[in-house]
């Protein structure tokens, strides 16, 4: 004889077994998918107006940008960076998880600033464009085993 305490566990089994599923499979294209790479900027900065004339199209030539998901977060102020309304709703977690971090906390809209994404999660974080060259550059390069 079923008991109710047994009818109703085998119920919310079966309710939530497609959300895991979803869940798992969710898991599994994080880790199949390209790494991503979000240039997050504001269109007062100088710096950012000379990775956008001279650094960036240079990257979209190169073939690690091939290997690569790109976006781009670029508003007008920096002010504006900081707002969830100025990202896409996709990537809103990662400006929440950035404003909660000690590099958040202490660096805020400093840019240019670049994130790398891999399996869903932030893997590095970098600001400015010698740290763009000099860091998130050879990082890329590493991460999609490419040549300059």
């Amino acid at each position: 004889m079923f008991k109710r305490r047994n009818v109703i566990a085998a119920g919310l089994s079966l309710a939530a077994a497609p959300m895991l599923a979803r869940a798992a499979a969710a898991q599994g294209t994080a880790a199949k998918a390209k790494p991503i790479l979000i240039f997050a900027g504001d269109e007062t900065s100088e710096a950012c107006k000379i990775w956008r004339t001279q650094w960036e199209p240079l990257f979209k030539q190169a073939p690690v940008f091939q290997k690569l998901d790109y976006r781009v977060v670029f508003p007008k102020t920096p002010a504006l960076l900081l707002k969830p309304a100025s990202w896409p709703s996709d990537l809103r977690w990662v400006l929440d998880a950035f404003l909660m971090s000690q590099v958040g906390v202490e660096q805020g809209a400093e840019t240019p600033r670049f994130f790398l994404i891999q399996g869903g999660q932030i893997t590095f974080t970098a600001v400015g464009n010698n740290a763009w060259r000099d860091v998130m550059w050879p990082t890329l390069l590493d991460v999609t085993n490419s040549q300059p």
